[in-house]
């Protein structure tokens, strides 16, 4: 099995060689609090106040319990605010060392969901959802599966929205609640936002200001005005208003670059586009993932290959891009694969699968859905097993690069009694 590079083909109205972004938003409780409720779990129906030290020193709210912001407390606020706006709350100090490690999990269970995963903030996540997703029939089933995975590692489900735009997911997210998936359809977005309070768009306080003066007070309309009037009106950031009510405001991820444990990363010597150079990098790249997983004593039950155009970790990602930067792949073996011999022709055939519109830079291969090593005893094998595997792989290899009517295979006919091979064997593909 295998996925095109996670790149569809263009939907209608796409322009030729783009597709529609596609972003995913995960929303829950900030870190802060989840490490709180860890820690105390008796707390988690009561009012709490999670502070820190603040830019000028004094404590301030970094995550208050859903209970203490119905009271009237806000993160930001300074703590004497918020005790006397909720006097009966609880009051933790941050605990940094228990939020980095909570981000780290967060941010291990997500990779195994897309490559492509920025950490906005410590309640805030979004992902690459672009594409098909290799266990997954649909978006729903992936979007669900990226809720899953979230909840799994920090105990909390999440609030999960699907959208062509960073904003449009951010709001379908909030639409949801939690442990709820909201998607908004391709060229849905426009209608999806238009009872959005501008009082909520990540704009200035000025520029809200003005746009309720104006009378305008949701997305819908702003989205009526005519975009060069509100840049008359807000200047550079009208179109940015203009942009956000419609939902197609940018698409781009700056995504945590650090790779899974067992995942390597091989930078080129030089800039390639033939194809047929990057094979020759699949033995380095299945040898080095071989090492580690013989290290460990684990089997790849899945392997993902990215390709990047460039080695540059604070790059920006454009989902739905079908260029070399965004291109990443997966595909499943035959058998949960360890050595570089078993490895090697799931590599080969994800770089011929590649559909690279530039350069190639940067290759990261990762093994996924770990699993122990397959017993093998191959000197208590049948006589020419070994030999019939090799040749299995090899096929496998000729028809990754070749298609699969390049090596047939003989088939005995059951039904025939006859003895001549012309009506007793059938050629059939692979």
């Amino acid at each position: 099995m295998t996925t095109p590079g996670r790149v569809p083909a263009p939907g209608p109205g796409a322009p030729a060689g783009r597709t529609r972004p596609r972003l995913a938003c995960l929303r829950f409780p900030h870190l802060a609090l989840v490490r709180a409720w860890r820690v105390h779990p008796e707390l988690r129906a009561e009012p709490v106040l999670v502070f820190g030290p603040g830019p000028d020193g004094r404590p301030v709210v970094v995550a208050a319990s859903p209970a203490a912001r119905a009271a009237g407390a806000i993160p930001g606020q300074r703590l004497r605010q918020a005790e006397t706006a909720c006097p009966g709350a609880a009051r933790l100090p941050l605990d940094p060392e228990g939020v980095a490690e909570l981000r780290r999990m967060a941010l291990t269970a997500l990779a195994d969901c897309s490559p492509w995963v920025e950490w906005t903030d410590d309640a805030t996540v979004h992902l690459d959802g672009s594409g098909r997703h290799l266990r997954h029939p649909d978006e729903a089933g992936w979007a669900a599966a990226c809720g899953r995975c979230c909840a799994a590692a920090l105990g909390v489900p999440p609030a999960v929205g699907v959208g062509g735009s960073r904003f449009t997911a951010f709001a379908a997210a909030t639409a949801a609640g939690p442990g709820r998936v909201r998607r908004v359809a391709p060229g849905a977005e426009a209608g999806f936002l238009a009872s959005w309070p501008v009082a909520e768009l990540p704009i200035t306080n000025e520029a809200q200001t003005r746009l309720l003066a104006f009378g305008l007070t949701t997305c819908g309309d702003c989205a009526a005005v005519p975009a060069a009037d509100l840049q008359r009106q807000l200047g550079p950031e009208g179109l940015w208003v203009h942009r956000l009510a419609c939902g197609r405001d940018a698409a781009q991820l700056r995504p945590f670059r650090q790779p899974p444990a067992f995942g390597v990363r091989l930078v080129l010597a030089g800039a390639v586009q033939d194809r047929e150079a990057l094979r020759f990098t699949a033995p380095r790249l299945a040898e080095a993932v071989a090492a580690r997983l013989r290290a460990a004593g684990r089997a790849a039950g899945r392997l993902r290959l990215v390709l990047r155009a460039e080695d540059d970790p604070d790059a920006p990602v454009e989902a739905g891009r079908p260029s070399v930067g965004c291109w990443w792949g997966e595909r499943v073996p035959p058998q949960p694969a360890a050595t570089a011999a078993e490895l090697l022709p799931v590599v080969l055939g994800l770089i011929g699968s590649a559909a690279p519109a530039g350069t190639v830079l940067v290759l990261e291969l990762c093994a996924l859905e770990l699993l122990p090593v397959p017993a093998r005893q191959i000197d208590l094998w049948h006589r020419h097993d070994a030999d019939r595997e090799a040749i299995a792989q090899a096929v496998a290899r000729l028809h990754d690069r070749f298609g699969p009517g390049l090596v047939w295979r003989v088939q005995l006919r059951e039904s025939v009694p006859d003895d001549w091979p012309e009506r007793r064997l059938a050629w059939i593909p692979g």
